[in-house]
């Protein structure tokens, strides 16, 4: 009796997840995207801004954001660049603020 039980509760738990529609969870902690966060015309020709490197140097901060050099105050798209870190570079449009970063914390290693 316990077998004709088992069997079918054993078969139904094994085959239950595959025959599921997959659920999209929501991560809190994904990047935002920049298209979805200040619309269709992000950055320049509508590509979403991409952080390609920064020069910090005692007297210049520069950063290059889809390939075209920008410093402190200058404009990229439809945003300003309001600050230039070490590893990131803060921009705003309209009332909104999009941080770009270089590497993750995780990632960076001090020599």
């Amino acid at each position: 009796m316990t077998e004709r039980i088992l069997l079918p509760l054993l078969l139904l738990a094994v085959l239950a997840p595959v025959s599921a529609p997959a659920v999209a969870l929501h991560d809190p902690t994904r990047p935002t995207d920049p298209e979805l966060y200040f619309g269709r015309h992000a950055g320049a020709a509508g590509r979403p801004w991409i952080l390609h490197s920064i020069l910090n140097a005692p007297d210049r901060r520069i950063a290059i954001i889809n390939g075209k050099r920008v410093r402190e105050g200058e404009r990229i798209g439809s945003a300003r660049v309001l600050r230039i870190g070490t590893s990131d570079v803060l921009l705003q449009t309209g009332k909104r603020r999009l941080t770009l970063r270089l590497l993750p914390a995780s990632t960076r290693v001090t020599p």
